[in-house]
């Protein structure tokens, strides 16, 4: 095995359990500090995130608008560079905020840190409102910073992106290794969890969750379903984790999201760009329910403002899903209907392909 199958093992730094396992030619370095593993995957993916040229988009705002671009646990800013340049091109004006130490510590005061930023992005630009594009964990934090915190009315629409809504599985045992007060919000059923998920989303507030069937981490996949809110899954083939942040069909996905017209805005005169997806579909992605051609076959549905959850109701998903954790080396036994990331390694040495928008 190759460090370059290493996509497939971290799972928001839960690769650090299995490294003695994989025997993976690991550079040196302090594998328990965040901007270990934030260094190592940005220099993995450094060609992707280089944009030669920069192609059309859609038709740029007429009035420009304020988005906040939230990185998640390990990811530095840098990761969104080429959504950056895009933003830009189609008439945003993209704020991007990295958290201390990479969103490792505690959920809670990150998210009021959170509302902090968010004050003094408004008045540095003198609006109102803004928008929100929120990567993995951080979209926790905006969430819980729009239900729970008074941020609702500050925010126009929130977007979340390969996010764990409901936490992750395997988080206690990286916990163990690392010691990340993150990883101990991010464990199904903590107290910042039941926060986020018990409180109401915030009337007239489009959020919007955007998701793959198949990616290396954020597994199970139904963890980022928010009921009650737009959820999109791509589920046409294997679409990767990292591809959200360079891959410009999904970025038109995430487009469409953001321009979606606000409840009481007129019905615009037709389509913006063609990236929106209705309803869970990207044009040719089968979402929220579909097939994963790659990574087994989904069984939640959740349309727009659908009632689909994740299988925890009182269960441990990992028992309906042996194996479908986000780490590189698993342990667990696998069986016909639950395929393992044994599988996702295989993908993730595949050639990744885009999905058609």
């Amino acid at each position: 095995m190759t460090t370059r199958s290493l996509p497939a093992l971290m799972g928001l730094a839960l690769t650090l359990t299995t490294v003695t396992a994989c025997d993976l030619d690991l550079p040196p370095g302090d594998i328990t500090q965040p901007q270990y593993w934030g260094d190592l995957f940005l220099a993995k993916y450094a060609d992707e995130l280089v944009l030669n040229e920069l192609e059309p988009g859609p038709t740029p705002l007429e009035q420009p608008r304020v988005v906040l671009l939230i990185t998640g646990v390990t990811i530095p800013a840098a990761w969104f560079e080429p959504m950056i340049a895009r933003l830009e091109r189609d008439g945003f004006v993209p704020v991007v905020y990295e958290p201390p130490e990479l969103l490792s510590g505690d959920l809670f005061e990150n998210s009021e840190r959170l509302a902090d930023v968010i004050d003094q992005v408004r008045a540095e630009h003198g609006v109102d409102t803004i928008d929100i594009l929120a990567e993995c964990t951080g979209g926790l934090i905006a969430r819980h910073y729009v239900q729970s915190l008074g941020g609702a009315p500050k925010v126009s629409r929130l977007v979340t992106f390969i996010s764990p809504q409901h936490g992750l599985p395997k988080a206690p045992w990286a916990q163990d290794i690392v010691g990340w007060p993150a990883l101990d919000d991010l464990t199904p059923g903590s107290e910042f969890l039941s926060a986020v998920n018990d409180a109401p989303l915030p009337e007239g507030l489009p959020i919007t969750s955007i998701y793959t069937c198949t990616d290396e981490y954020i597994q199970p996949y139904e963890t980022s379903i928010i009921p009650g809110a737009r959820n999109i899954g791509l589920c046409d083939g294997f679409v990767g984790h990292f591809q959200f942040f360079y891959d410009p069909a999904i970025y038109l996905v995430m487009h469409g999201a953001l321009v979606e017209p606000l409840p009481g805005d007129p019905a615009p005169g037709g389509d913006d760009d063609g990236g929106e997806a209705d309803d869970g579909e990207a044009d040719g992605g089968e979402a929220d329910g579909g097939e994963a051609d790659d990574g087994g076959e989904a069984d939640g549905e959740a349309d727009d403002g659908g009632e689909a959850e994740p299988d925890d109701d009182g269960d441990d998903p990992d028992a309906d899903a042996p194996g479908e954790t986000a780490q590189g080396c698993s342990v667990a036994p696998r069986t016909a209907a639950t395929p393992t990331w044994l599988a996702g390694l295989a993908i993730a040495l595949r050639r990744r392909r885009r999905i058609r928008v």
